[in-house]
């Protein structure tokens, strides 16, 4: 039995399935990228991140520098190479961004809106940063010191829901009038 290496894209057609992708989901992180791109079957890690790197390089995406990580975005370079170079897409790829690119931009806004980090500290602790954010501007940064990565995962993946009350409640207990 003959084992198939897994297919693999060529090159210029990896830095074209980016190139598109950001074009259609906007502004992302290397995350949400590689979240949108590994759940689709489209490339890994290290193909998606040579990709980012050569448009980078070739002016034909921008990358920058946000509190945890990087912002990427195609630049007027990058949407003239897919004018003239966008028939390459695969029709899949294309069709695949349509139908969920609503979704997914819904998806990363509201990653980028209440923003979760988790660090760990010298000490062994976990610390958990969580920030709402509206229209680019902070509301509110709370960081929290846990004894476990589990208890600091379960709180974070309970903030993108909670986070808008939580706000509220701290403005409303700060703002009332003692008796």
């Amino acid at each position: 039995m003959k084992i198939e290496p897994p297919r693999r894209a060529p090159d210029d057609e990896q830095k074209l399935i980016v190139l598109e992708s950001l074009a259609s989901l906007g502004p992302c992180t290397e995350l949400q990228l590689l979240q949108f791109l590994f759940e689709h079957d489209l490339m890994n890690y290290f193909e998606m991140m040579f990709a980012l790197n050569s448009l980078c390089d070739r002016g034909q995406a921008v990358r920058t520098k946000k509190q945890a990580g990087f912002l990427y975005q195609v630049t007027d370079a990058g949407r003239e190479a897919l004018q003239l170079f966008g028939s390459r897409v695969p029709r899949s790829v294309k069709n695949l961004l349509a139908e969920s690119r609503d979704e997914w931009k819904s998806r990363f806004r509201q990653e980028m809106q209440n923003g979760q980090q988790i660090v760990q500290t010298d000490r062994g602790e976990y610390e958990l940063n969580l920030k709402v954010v509206e229209q680019d501007m902070d509301m509110m940064r709370l960081s929290l010191s846990l004894p476990t990565r589990e208890l600091a995962d379960q709180l974070a993946a309970r903030w993108p829901e909670k986070a808008s009350r939580i706000y509220d409640t701290v403005i409303r207990i700060l703002t009332e009038e003692e008796p």
